[in-house]
């Protein structure tokens, strides 16, 4: 049988356990029964604000699931923990990073969002001129070539930025801004986390953000592996469902949201604004299935993906109908509570995830 139409037979499948797995209650309404109760999510030094919602409003307790942290120190022991199964899904490790593991042969399957863009700035010197992304090209930047919301754009405007660029990436994102400090680079990027830090800086200042370069790039998106999301379906609903309640509540309750991440995240509240008062941070768990394919695309170009990922079909590692089911339930059960919320993501689906 050919991939597509095994894809075909899977997502029949996969729509028939959603529907088998529904019990009515008292009521006569139909209750979503999830296959696993207990999820564990990969979690390091960020939080993930969603889950945090979610968790205290009671949201995936609605949903009949729990949902737990994972502590790991980095992106290496989240992929390790997916693969050998200590970890059931990933939401804070970028868009570059699963990519590369399923060029590699890791099968995973996107199935969200968490930040649909991050506050990720390109800073430098106070003393740098800046005339757009352009400027890069014959610099030292400190940051990792695979950054396809930078080098995407730059090989669009006839560049080759793998070449024309020096890249320094060592593994401390804190180390770029120190690289930069001391002029061993030009230039820098680093993630959402240390926007505060550039900020505050007076030796630096930010040029601009990833996303004023590439709007809606993509910046971390929830995955796990194809066999775990086949397997739950109903699960990953009652997840996604909890998620996107959560971020109705995000979308009402800015404030109560700050100081909820201050709590988390045991960090000031001047640290907390940086990044979620930002407008370049958007939080969003639609899976964005166009961004996705444009960023395996750019990656694909630029010879970041292993050799075998040219007989990879990314379309078969994105699952945008159970997010669909979700969206709808949680419109059909809690749409009153914010139309204009609901409205919006179901246009942003009709136009994301054709």
């Amino acid at each position: 049988m050919k991939r597509g139409r095994i894809i075909a037979v899977l997502g029949c499948f996969l729509l028939a356990a959603c529907a088998s797995g529904r019990r009515e209650n008292p009521d006569n309404q139909p209750v979503r029964v999830p296959e696993t109760t207990v999820v564990r999510q990969a979690l390091g030094s960020n939080g993930h604000i969603f889950t945090s919602i979610a968790i205290e409003q009671g949201y995936f307790a609605d949903e009949g699931i729990t949902v737990e942290f994972v502590p790991v120190a980095n992106d290496t022991e989240v992929f390790e923990g997916i693969r050998d199964g200590r970890i059931d899904i990933a939401s804070n490790s970028g868009t570059n990073l699963p990519l590369e593991y399923i060029s590699k042969g890791l099968d995973l399957t996107v199935f969200g969002g968490y930040m649909l863009t991050g506050c990720m700035p390109v800073f430098a010197r106070t003393e740098t001129e800046w005339h757009g992304i352009e400027d890069l090209i014959g610099s030292t930047m400190a940051c990792e070539p695979n950054m396809f919301a930078i080098t995407g754009p730059l090989l669009d405007m006839g560049y080759e930025p793998l070449e024309d660029i020096t890249w320094l990436n060592p593994d401390n994102q804190e180390d770029r801004i120190r690289a930069v400090e001391s002029g061993e680079a030009d230039f820098g990027l680093v993630g959402t986390s240390l926007n505060y830090e550039i900020i505050t800086n007076p030796d630096l200042k930010i040029l601009t953000y990833a996303s004023d370069v590439l709007p809606q790039y993509s910046c971390c998106r929830a995955e796990a592996l194809t066999s775990w999301v086949n397997a739950n379906p109903n699960t990953v609903i009652a997840l996604l469902k909890g998620w996107i309640r959560a971020m109705a509540y995000y979308d009402t309750h800015h404030e109560e949201t700050v100081h909820l991440t201050m709590n988390l995240l045991g960090e000031e509240e001047e640290y907390v604004r940086a990044y979620l008062d930002n407008p370049h941070c958007d939080l969003n768990v639609d899976p964005m299935k166009s961004a996705v394919e444009r960023a395996w695309k750019y990656m694909g170009r630029l010879g970041l993906l292993d050799i075998d990922a040219a007989g990879i079909d990314i379309n078969d590692h994105i699952n945008v109908d159970l997010y669909k089911i979700a969206l709808d339930e949680c419109q059909a059960e809690y749409g009153e509570e914010n139309p204009r919320f609901y409205e919006r993501m179901q246009a942003q689906y009709a136009r994301n995830n054709q």
